[in-house]
């Protein structure tokens, strides 16, 4: 029997800032005082011819192929030696004019698929060689993991001092864990030696300049690639946008407050606008009464049910609920699938208080195996793009990949204060995720020898931002203040529009002025505002139909899920 539990695990990143006074920040952060830069690549490392086969359907004209890179940058001749997955597809027709890269996010995301869906966009599929790679650390390319290290099953809300103690020891035992079953590697998965492969890929491709489309930690990425190699910058599109222009801690601080506006501002209303056929409330207060009762319900007695004749069991509590309610607020396409998985859980936990397990038991065994295969894969869904502080990861290696990416490149207060200080005000305000930034292993982290330079876009062209005002995992506001930041970016504002990831579907007016300005080099002349298209009417997916990307059908045109869908179909290829 499989069994599938929901709660809390490793890998996502919660709050900090730079040092604070009685922080406690270890000797390590204080003397990370070299500046990594972009270093010459050897010749054995440019020499190399990737051997390059195809990958996935044939119809996804995707050729995949590994190149070799150096464990760390900065010392090339000492023989430890990683993997990269690269992907790439060419135009139908004549030889590419320009090359265009893509990244997903997570940070940690799988990028292989970015090559077939950026080849999917008529406007790039003429002129464009698309490119996808998988980050080191994550995917096909040489891995880091976690595996084993304690999650966070608590719940985060709750104060008491031996609560607090569970979630520091859990924080506090992540990096013995990845370090050790990481063969050396962990220190080197940062964004610095990231955007070193990034361009030892252009240049084993013979580019002297390539575009760019990255959404959520791609935008990090992005930024980040711009500052260490300006010269072989082109067109850069940076969509669901971090703060690069600060601490990893400044974005997720940002995102308990944009988590809550997505829940109260966005779907309560829904819901409660289409209460005749959902019945969570007839208001917004009402809903959120809903799922703050429900959660109340599943902690005081958690409902443990059998799916598929027993073959696979799901655990529902409290960090279950909010786990399935964050993941549902990156796309206003989920919007009716979680107030349908609302309506169930809450029947569910009542009839289990009513009549117990066997009654709760009883009330799964009568839904169609369609209905169960459908409960199931959302309930193993990864989410895509940017995290939320202290939630599951889903992929070992991509979860390993986020913590350490984030906890590596920028510094974060060391030891539990900061964090129990942080949760503690940020959890009365926004209860969807503010308890849980405590949860984080960045606060005990010993980091690497390193400072990046601090991207400004100084001497840079034109970098187009695309952001829509209530995404959730990126909040608005740091979008502004990345683009108030970094000289001569151009900020497409998406209005009426929440959803986390925009380009390629989502908005037709943003993907016509991110389509102009990837094809001709043509950017707004200054900020713009496109205008949302709306949630839509409750409209259900046939029951069972899968939540592929990449594939036609419900939930094709958002962009992160087609991304992971095509990852998904081209990879495994590479030995």
């Amino acid at each position: 029997m499989k069994y599938l539990t929901l709660a809390v695990g490793l890998g996502v990143s919660a709050a900090a800032v730079l040092v604070v006074p009685g922080s406690g920040a270890t000797a390590s952060m204080e003397q990370a005082t070299v500046v990594d830069r972009a270093h010459p690549v050897a010749n054995r490392y440019l020499k190399q011819r990737p051997a390059w086969q195809p990958c996935g359907e044939k119809e996804y004209r995707t050729y995949c192929a590994k190149i070799t890179a150096p464990r760390d940058w900065a010392n090339q001749y000492s023989g430890n030696d990683i993997q990269i997955a690269v992907s790439k597809v060419a135009p139908v027709k004549g030889k590419p004019s320009r090359v265009v890269f893509g990244n997903p996010g997570g940070p940690g995301g799988a990028g292989l698929g970015m090559a077939p869906y950026l080849a999917s966009q008529a406007p790039l599929a003429k002129d464009h060689l698309t490119v996808g790679f998988d980050p080191r650390g994550t995917g096909d390319s040489t891995n880091v993991t976690c595996q084993g290290a304690p999650g966070y099953t608590m719940d985060a809300r709750d104060r008491d001092p031996w609560n607090l103690d569970l979630i520091a020891e859990a924080s506090q035992l992540s990096q013995p864990y990845c370090d050790r079953q990481s063969r050396g590697l962990l220190p080197y998965v940062n964004t610095a030696q990231t955007v070193q492969d990034m361009d030892l890929i252009r240049q084993l491709l013979g580019f002297d300049k390539i575009d760019f489309v990255g959404y959520s930690g791609g935008t990090w990425m992005g930024a980040y690639y711009q500052t260490y190699f300006p010269q072989h910058v082109g067109r850069f599109v940076l969509d669901s946008n971090t703060d690069f222009t600060q601490p990893w801690i400044n974005t997720f601080l940002g995102q308990p407050e944009a988590f809550e506006r997505r829940f109260r501002e966005d779907f309560a209303p829904w819901a409660a606008k289409y209460d005749s056929e959902l019945k969570l409330g007839s208001s917004s207060r009402t809903v959120i009464r809903t799922y703050e009762r429900l959660r109340a319900a599943l902690k005081a007695q958690p409902a443990v049910e059998e799916f598929l004749d027993g073959s696979i069991k799901i655990s529902y509590d409290q960090n279950t609920l909010d786990e399935i309610v964050s993941g549902d607020m990156y796309t206003k396409i989920d919007f009716y699938s979680l107030a349908i998985d609302l309506a169930f859980l809450r029947d569910l936990s009542a009839a289990q208080t009513k009549g117990g397990p066997r009654a709760a038991q009883r009330k799964v065994d009568a839904l169609s195996l369609a209905r169960q295969h459908q409960l199931v894969r959302r309930a193993s869904r990864e989410t895509v793009g940017l995290r939320p502080l202290g939630r599951i990861v889903g992929d070992d290696a991509e979860g390993a990949t986020f913590t350490a990416v984030t906890c590596n490149d920028t510094p974060w207060p060391q030891g539990r204060e900061y964090g129990d200080q942080m949760a503690g005000r940020l959890g009365p305000k926004y209860p969807l995720l503010g308890w849980g930034v405590n949860e984080n292993p960045c606060f005990y982290w010993k980091r690497p020898n390193l400072t990046m330079p601090q991207p400004t876009g100084k001497g840079l062209p034109t970098t187009l931002m695309v952001q829509s005002v209530h995404d959730p995992a990126t909040s608005y506001s740091l979008a502004v203040s990345a683009h108030n930041r970094y000289a001569g970016s151009r900020l497409v504002t998406v209005t009426r529009e929440g959803d986390h990831g925009i380009y390629g579907g989502v908005n037709k007016c943003a993907d016509k002025i991110v389509n102009a300005f990837l094809t001709t080099g043509k950017a707004p002349a200054k900020d713009v505002t496109c205008v949302g298209e709306g949630i839509p009417a409750p409209s259900s997916p046939p029951v069972g139909t899968e939540y592929e990307a990449g594939q036609q059908g419900y939930g094709d045109s958002t962009p992160l899920r087609r991304i992971a869908g095509f990852t998904k179909a081209v990879s495994g290829y590479l030995h």
